[in-house]
């Protein structure tokens, strides 16, 4: 038996919100959604990556994930072209990191979504690092 894939779930307060962000801002698209009449869950995908979202009540969200123990909490992206996905991003408003060389042969930006989730976007690059910390 092998495991096939990960498919992350995050806890979200404000599932229209995320999911806007998510598809208009980012690209991906809903592949499922689950309440009635408003979703409390919903599946995006895009490239082949998935990400579930749920959404307790919002008391709850912000009571028990503050927004400072999602510092350490990263979803790395590998993207095939990083630098022409943070053009896009950056021209369409995001606020997005500066491309930076890592000292582990990775080119990357970062940006976070609207309940602070920290998202980072890599390609695996032979240039020198910019940073050396």
């Amino acid at each position: 038996m092998k495991l096939e894939q990960l498919r992350p779930m995050l806890a979200v307060t404000d599932l229209k919100r995320t999911m806007e962000f998510y598809c208009a801002r980012l690209g991906f698209k809903v592949e499922g959604t689950f309440g009635d009449p408003e979703p409390v869950w919903c599946q995006l995908a895009r490239d082949g990556v998935s990400i579930m979202f749920n959404a307790p009540p919002r008391e709850c969200v912000e009571r028990d994930v503050p927004r400072k123990s999602k510092d350490y909490q990263i979803f790395y992206f590998n993207v095939s072209d990083v630098a022409g996905l943070h053009g896009v991003l950056r021209r369409s408003g995001l606020e997005v990191s500066d491309l930076r060389v890592m000292p582990y042969q990775m080119k990357e930006f970062d940006l976070r979504d609207p309940d602070g989730y920290w998202l980072m976007f890599a390609q695996e690059t032979d240039e020198a690092p910019t940073v050396t910390e």
